[in-house]
């Protein structure tokens, strides 16, 4: 049998009855499993989020003082041990403003998840860094980092015969992450589509139940029950509620997890489970039921869900003289306890608001709800919707009721002049088939009315619909940067190769964009200059961006804001990789090209010139993040990838993945040479390699050579048949990090096969270790 969670003692003995909170979660109470955790969804949306950032009143950081103010006045880090000031509203010095939740999972986009308390946290900058966006989980092997707070390293948390990177908080805080995770799985299960990454995939699946991946929720249910709820954890969610003015659930009833993901979700969730009293949870207690516009001619066929328990002889329906009925007038108790949706009709001789009382009666139980519905004599038209008022974009869309009539409409859309008289937009009144239409040519400001019509067959209008009152806005102003995440790798004491970001600009206050950064983070209006501060002007801008020199390896991670007067600030994600063995780095994640037409791209370490070959990312493209290179063979016609730069420093080692595109093209060969002369000689690395279908692998080779150092890559085989190349990494000469082959012994002992990327290839003996592989390296131990 089955464990079902026991909340009892949770009610009885911690005292929490959710700080009064019983009512918010009515909705939600005798639900389980998808249909739970959607009817929470649907609940706990914030009403409203703070800016993000450090600017003063509004944003994240004024937001952390309310929600992460120690008593004597100190900032509660999460991630480190390190004891800061707050600094009035602003930004605290060594501190970031860290997603528990990795942005990057969901692309960056600014919205309510990048901005939302409960996935906030000030933490210690080099922790956050070191975080960066890897899955949540437990350290099995030597930790890479561990300041006493946060643990970075590998982990079999996720599969115990392939080791992923993960951070692991500290005991103390293992169960408030769990909730918060919990909550961002739920608050934005609807983020489905959006889910992205590596890191991400491992954590999340894009659907909307689940979305947590079960190695991931059993994780966190075991941290939720080992770590309970305390009054730091209560406290924030009372803080973070009187600013957004939403919940986390999964702090008020922690149990809520175990009907969702946990042992109970073949049970119904209810705040109290030994309860016998007689109640409704849906529709709430004079809560107000609103059926909305609806057309007097075909009357009212509106829908009503009833749920509730303890209710042995079920309800009685009563609307009394309204003109209100519904498909059912009783009950059963078993309806109830499931949840039954009835169909509730009404029909009236008389246009606007039509109100009575539902009245529902059992057992010494009685509960009222308002009914209310507006007709109209004519056609329902409805609010507008998508208004948008930019600088290229003035429009809204127009909406009505579908009246079944096999007719066209007629749209009417016009402004009125003082004397209340009709202006007619240009182009209107306009027939339209459909019941919504984009309308456009719009002045921003400007207040404009729309009605629909019906024709009667002899020039005039058998039907007419309400009139709907749209208020344009001023002119939102176009402020973009083509960036949102730049990702930066060097070697110990030298500084990162720049990357450019454009900004655009249009219809704001002042032309000038000003950049912010922290180091170890540079920007520079020239290429020249480099400081954590700098301004472009003009419409079109451009800004360039590195990281600064690091004397150890590790990671970095930090954020550059773009102001301009007049427009919100961008936020573009920055994140930095000291590793001597990535000296040169290319993850091709900048650079735009979608056509095999050959030209030259700069990308992220190097320009290249690209022959037969684009950058792609659609969904058959092998790659490690959002871009890869795909290359594609074709007869006559060359193939080619080549540095148009050298790197200095020469080339101890070099690595790269490569992979057949999709599951269909077979027969394509790679070939690698190196140049120590500008591209006048080339040397070989490998010729002719074939690759099996379905594989990604990261391939590794020793140059050892030293000078300057540029690579090319060319393709053979089936004519059309694509392959894709992606993460191309070099180390410095000399650096003694570099490939190494394994060569086979001890025949008859039992061996795992790796690649040199860490991917687990099979169990075998040492002799038959390498027995039908192809060519290469591979790691056996």
């Amino acid at each position: 049998m089955r464990k079902l969670l026991l909340e009892f003692w949770c009610l009885a003995f911690c005292g929490l009855m959710a700080y009064g909170q019983e009512d918010y979660y009515r909705p939600v109470e005798g639900l389980k499993k998808s249909e739970l955790k959607t009817a929470l969804h649907e609940l706990i949306q914030p009403e409203k989020v703070l800016d993000y950032g450090g600017k003063g009143e509004g944003y994240t950081w004024s937001g952390f003082v309310v929600t992460d103010r120690m008593p004597d006045g100190t900032v509660r880090d999460r991630y480190s041990n390190v004891v800061r000031e707050f600094n009035g509203l602003n930004a605290v010095e060594g501190m970031n403003i860290e997603h528990s939740f990795a942005n990057s999972w969901w692309g960056h986009t600014v919205n309510n998840a990048y901005c939302d308390l409960f996935n906030l946290f000030p933490s210690d900058g080099t922790a956050n860094g070191r975080k960066s966006n890897n899955p949540i989980g437990v350290v099995t092997e030597t930790p890479a980092f561990d300041n006493g707070m946060t643990r970075v390293g590998k982990s079999a948390s996720y599969c115990a015969d392939s080791l992923i990177t993960v951070w692991e908080p500290a005991d103390e805080w293992k169960g408030d992450f769990a909730r918060t995770y919990f909550y961002m799985a739920t608050c934005y299960e609807d983020y489905a589509d959006l889910w992205q990454t590596t890191e991400g995939l491992l954590m999340v699946e894009k659907n909307r139940y689940p979305t947590l991946r079960p190695w991931v929720s059993n994780l966190l249910l075991a941290w939720s029950e080992a770590d309970p709820v305390d009054d730091v954890e209560r406290e924030r969610n009372e803080a973070v509620s009187g600013i957004q003015g939403n919940r986390n659930p999964f702090v008020d009833y922690p149990q809520l997890a175990s009907y969702i993901w946990g042992d109970s979700t073949d049970y119904a969730f209810y705040i109290d489970r030994t309860s016998t009293s007689p109640e409704l949870f849906v529709p709430g207690e004079g809560e107000t039921v609103d059926f909305g516009l609806q057309a007097l001619s075909k009357g009212l066929e509106g829908r009503l869900t009833i749920r509730g328990r303890n209710l042995p002889g079920g309800l009685a329906l009563d609307f009394g003289q309204s003109g209100f009925e519904a498909d059912k007038t009783q009950l059963t108790e078993d309806e109830i306890v499931r949840g039954v949706t009835l169909t509730v009709r009404c029909r009236t001789a008389e246009a606007g608001v039509h109100e009575a009382v539902l009245l529902l009666k059992g057992d010494g139980f009685e509960h009222r709800n308002p009914l209310r519905v507006e007709y109209v004599d004519g056609i329902p038209a409805y609010p507008a919707r998508d208004v948008v008022c930019t600088v290229n974009a003035q429009r809204f869309t127009a909406s009505w009721m579908d009246m079944g009539e096999g007719s066209d409409y007629t749209l009417a859309v016009y402004t009125k002049d003082e004397g209340g008289r009709q202006q007619m937009l240009e182009g209107y009144p306009k027939t339209l088939a459909g019941v919504s239409a984009t309308v456009e040519g719009l002045l921003p400001a400007t207040t404009y009315y729309y009605t629909v019509s019906l024709p009667d067959g002899e020039g005039g209008e058998a039907m007419v619909s309400n009139e709907v009152e749209v208020r344009m806005p001023e002119v939102t102003p176009v402020f973009t940067a083509d960036a949102s995440e730049l990702h930066f790798t060097s070697v110990p004491g030298r500084v990162s190769s720049p990357q450019t970001v454009t900004v655009t600009a249009l219809g704001v206050d002042q032309y000038v964009t000003t950049a912010t950064v922290e180091a170890p983070f540079e920007v520079s209006a020239d290429g020249k200059e480099w400081s954590t501060k700098a301004s472009v002007e003009g419409t079109e801008q451009r800004l360039m961006v590195r990281m600064g020199a690091m004397p150890e390896e590790g990671m970095t991670e930090g954020e550059m804001v773009l102001s301009t007067p007049g427009a919100e600030d961008i936020i573009v994600s920055l994140l930095g990789e000291v590793d001597k063995k990535k000296a040169f780095f290319e993850t091709f994640e900048t650079g735009f090209k979608n056509s095999y037409k050959e030209g030259q791209v700069t990308c992220v370490a190097a320009q290249w010139r690209m022959a037969q070959t684009l950058i792609g990312n659609l969904a058959d493209d092998r790659k490690n993040g959002d871009w890869s290179v795909r290359m594609q063979a074709k007869s006559g016609v060359t193939t080619e990838l080549e540095m148009m730069e050298n790197k200095t420093e020469g080339c101890d080692s070099l690595w790269f993945y490569a992979g057949l595109y999709g599951e269909k093209d077979t027969g394509v060969k790679l070939t690698v040479e190196y140049s120590l002369d500008g591209g006048m000689t080339w040397l070989p690395v490998a010729n002719n390699l074939a690759f099996n279908k379905g594989e990604w692998k990261r391939y590794g080779y020793k140059l050892d050579v030293d000078g300057l150092v540029r690579l090319k890559f060319s393709v053979t085989g089936t004519s059309s048949k694509r392959i894709n190349v992606d993460d191309i990494q070099m180390s410095d000469y000399g650096t003694g990090d570099g490939v190494r082959q394994i060569r086979v012994e001890n025949p008859d002992e039992w061996v795992d096969v790796y690649t040199l990327g860490g991917i687990w290839v099979r169990k075998a003996k040492r002799k038959d270790a390498l027995k039908g592989l192809r060519p290469d390296y591979y790691i056996v131990k």
